[in-house]
């Protein structure tokens, strides 16, 4: 069958199967679930990671509310850093992980990801200084925690490990150490995603900031295995959130901002970040990062967001190698090697533009287009299964 590759419209068709993701499967996203664990984490004063009590304090509630799920494997991964003194002396850090063992390709591992500590840059010499942190970061600790509840209740194929990193706001750093670890152990990581900043935001008058709308930020270059994901994620929180947006960004984070993804981008990894559409980042690191300025219904669909991205990947198929093309007079073969377990593929085409032009649903490892304008149209294909998982997508090739 040819095809006419037009532009300008995204086309996924429905996913039917008989496999329930987990948030069909489980409870619905709790707003009283969040809201009780940014209440608790601001209850520290600090989570400085310099911080004399606040800091530990938060890692050992954090270490105690993962504990409480069935079928988690709860630990610390300690380190420390020559950036992290106090008086002169090296300051043990504990980032908090809690692994979801996969039932089938467990050697394989999603990283869900948030840093727990927060900073004070208006009293930066007093590691006890308040900063309650509320949106930075207790927002995107508290969707990791309520996405572990959730997605523990039912099997996924792949590992999941749910991270909270410590000392993220003196530099990536905890999040570096443990990408670090399982970069030298030699773990198969196929995706994290970093949440950071999820809260939905209010202003100085209480008048809510956003909706239905969410930034995704991922490493360039455009043909990146991490802008690829980002694109993956689009699709699919689109397709299970019919009135929510995903908003690509052509950047790896905001001006002069950085996040967590990008320690795992350092490492090799693919890594993108979730956060609020509009931010309010001059309270970001001062005491007036408060509870108060947080919309909670907001947060809940991100973290809804975050667990259908999740439950996905977790289950989903391999992702397909990149595509042959060669031209039959006025058409474009497309072909590639079946996967193990897909009953069909996606088929993205790009113009060298940030997001797909282009997504096609076919049945079979190969298809042919009518190509109108074929110079510099860039493909990539993704797996589905019968439950309606989307792999990741290959890598792309390139119309001669």
């Amino acid at each position: 069958m040819s095809r006419v590759l037009a532009f300008g419209l995204v086309l996924v068709v429905g996913c039917a199967g008989n496999r329930p993701t987990s948030l069909e499967a489980g409870s619905p996203v709790s707003e009283s679930n969040l809201r009780a664990t940014v209440e608790k984490l601001v209850s520290f004063g600090t989570r400085n990671s310099l911080s004399t009590k606040g800091i530990a304090g938060a890692a050992a509630w954090l270490k105690g509310e993962f504990e409480r799920i069935p079928g988690l494997r709860v630990e610390y991964h300690e380190f420390t850093d020559p950036k992290l003194k106090r008086g002169g002396e090296l300051v043990l850090q504990r980032n908090v992980i809690a692994t979801l063992r996969g039932t089938a390709r467990a050697d394989e591992v999603v990283v869900f990801g948030a840093h727990y500590d927060s900073l004070n840059l208006r009293d930066k010499e007093n590691p006890d200084a308040i900063a309650p942190g509320a949106n930075d970061n207790a927002t995107g600790t508290a969707g990791v925690l309520e996405a572990a509840r959730i997605l523990a209740g039912t099997p996924h194929d792949r590992t999941i490990v749910f991270a909270c990193f410590s000392a993220e706001e003196q530099g990536l750093i905890g999040a570096w150490h443990y990408a670090k670890h399982l970069k030298e152990s030699g773990v198969n990581v196929v995706a994290m995603l970093n949440n950071d900043i999820i809260g939905g935001a209010k202003d100085d008058e209480g008048r809510r900031l956003n909706e239905n709308r969410l930034r995704c930020f991922s490493a360039p270059p455009q043909e990146s295995d991490s802008r690829r994901f980002a694109r993956l994620a689009k699709i699919v929180i689109e397709r299970k959130m019919t009135d929510f947006t995903v908003l690509v960004q052509d950047a790896v984070d905001r001006p002069r901002r950085a996040g967590d993804h990008k320690s795992f981008n350092a490492h090799g990894f693919t890594a993108i970040r979730f956060i609020e559409g509009v931010e309010t980042d001059v309270v970001h690191h001062t005491p007036q990062d408060v509870i108060g300025r947080i919309h909670f219904p907001y947060c809940a669909r991100v973290v809804e967001a975050d667990i259908a991205l999740l439950a996905n990947l977790a289950s989903a198929p391999p992702a397909p190698g990149a595509p042959e093309m060669r031209t039959e007079g006025n058409l474009l073969k497309v072909s590639w090697k079946a996967v193990d377990g897909a009953v069909r593929y996606l088929v993205a085409a790009r113009m060298g533009t940030l997001e797909f032009a282009n997504v096609m649903s076919v049945g079979g490892p190969e298809t042919r287009f009518d190509v109108q304008e074929g110079a510099g149209i860039s493909i990539c294909v993704a797996a589905v299964d019968e439950s309606g998982h989307i792999s990741l997508f290959s890598p792309e090739s390139t119309v001669p």
